[in-house]
């Protein structure tokens, strides 16, 4: 195999030279780009709610842990400080 650079740029522009098309997208690839875009859509509404409340945990998990577990709390509040340096 020969070393070809990279990205080689003569050989790109050569090939955009030949001015071939792409082939239009099919039936099936044009339903699923479709299908595709309705699909991320819907993620983005139903999984919004899910991440609400997630935040909502994560902001009161620190008050919870304090409540149930005080020693758990220092430790996480040491992890928090700026490493020491000997």
């Amino acid at each position: 195999m020969s070393y070809r650079r990279y990205p080689d740029r003569e050989r790109a522009l050569s090939q955009l030279d030949r001015r071939h098309s792409a082939p239009p997208p099919s039936e099936l690839q044009q339903r699923l780009a479709v299908q595709a875009r309705a699909a991320l859509d819907n993620a983005g509404r139903e999984l919004t709610p899910l991440a609400e409340a997630l935040h909502r945990v994560a902001a009161s998990a620190p008050a919870l842990l304090a409540q149930t577990a005080p020693a758990a709390s220092k430790f996480i509040e040491a992890l928090k400080q700026p490493a020491r340096t000997a």
